[in-house]
């Protein structure tokens, strides 16, 4: 059962699961949301593609939102997809371009809204004060890949690849350092602890941060356009794209992206994050990363070349990481799944992921 629940410090609405002495399960434990309702994406509705919204309940008793998309006609001996959302977004990001893209070419897709944020619940099962902070990478992670063995290691389905963007491609990296190694036999109750994860079959990285963190990108930014660095700071720090559809599109668009769109995008940002992802102190405290293991899955790395959020060095950087040449895409902004040309990064991710074997 789902009730909507006021979050006592913002006002904000948010999601949460009513207690419960049982779990709802389908496929491990992702489960119907109320009588299963489907939404149809936008451009997709003449075809008929749906999505479906589902959800998942952690160890700790967290819901979390999970929209998946099946594919269309034939479909692909390939790894299933599982796209994870970065700061101020959620699972929808994904459900307006790249789902249905790659659902119509034969790929299984699912967006996880992470704790706090889209129609994921603000209150856990067992406590009853609201957050102020979603969680940490650590926390993120382990979420990770509690879903990630309920849903397809137990299941007996194959090791997705997990596509994450900007700061999800930290919370990715975080999951990456805590793979089991190779041959290792890990009960399922014990997969969500670090050292115990589930193996992928691939690691995507698109418009990401970097093992370092963001405090480099800021100094690079702050040399390059001051106020432009400004701008951007701000609009993180008060959530200024929230209030104003020109700064929205500074943050994370294209110039000419096209206004309805803009509009829409800005209105789906401004409500979907009614606490922070990432709590900046743990992030800092983190931050380098060490390298990635010796059985890490196979990686790919994207970014924008116009991208005022996560500069090309960074994606250098992280490429460099995982020791594989970086793609920069001419032309496109920080949220690569939604800008005006977000097809050619669509196409970039699907030449990698169809030349993967899954695990």
């Amino acid at each position: 059962v789902i009730m909507l629940a006021a979050n006592p410090r913002n006002g904000a609405q948010c999601l949460r699961a009513q207690r419960s002495s049982s779990r709802l399960a389908f496929g491990g434990r992702l489960a119907p949301r109320v009588q299963q309702r489907q939404r149809v994406a936008t451009q997709a509705a003449a075809t008929g593609f749906a999505i479906e919204e589902l959800r998942h309940i952690t160890e700790d008793g967290w819901g979390l939102e999970v929209l998946a998309s099946r594919p269309q006609g034939k479909a692909l001996d390939a790894p299933p997809i599982l796209f994870v959302h970065g700061s101020y977004h959620a699972a929808w990001c994904w459900s307006e371009k790249f789902m249905p893209w790659f659902s119509s070419r034969g790929y299984t897709c699912y967006a996880l809204s992470l704790r706090a944020q889209g129609n994921s619940d603000c209150v856990s099962n067992d406590k009853d004060s609201a957050i102020m902070v979603a969680g940490t990478l650590a926390s993120h992670a382990s979420d990770l890949a509690d879903f990630v063995q309920h849903v397809f290691v137990d299941a007996g389905r194959p090791a997705p690849v997990i596509a994450a963007h900007s700061f999800g491609g930290l919370i990715l990296q975080k999951y990456i350092q805590g793979i089991a190694q190779p041959g290792s036999s890990v009960a399922p109750t014990e997969a969500s602890k670090p050292g115990n994860f589930p193996q992928l079959s691939g690691a995507a990285f698109l418009a990401c941060v970097p093992p370092t963190g963001n405090k480099d990108m800021i100094v690079r930014f702050l040399l390059k356009d001051p106020w432009l660095s400004v701008k951007v700071t701000w609009g993180f720090v008060a959530k200024s794209f929230a209030k104003s559809v020109d700064a929205c599109r500074e943050l994370y668009f294209s110039d000419d992206i096209p206004r309805p769109e803009l509009e829409k995008y800005q209105k789906l940002l401004a409500s979907c994050s009614p606490v922070r992802l990432i709590d900046l102190n743990d992030v800092n405290r983190s931050v380098p990363l060490p390298p990635p293991p010796p059985h890490a899955p196979p990686a790919f790395v994207l970014g924008g070349e116009t991208d005022k959020v996560v500069d090309t060095e960074a994606i250098r950087e992280l490429a460099t990481a995982y020791k594989v040449p970086p793609v920069i895409l001419p032309a496109i902004a920080h949220d690569v799944m939604l800008d005006t040309r977000w097809e050619s990064a669509a196409q970039s991710l699907e030449s990698w992921v169809s030349q993967l074997k899954a695990k």
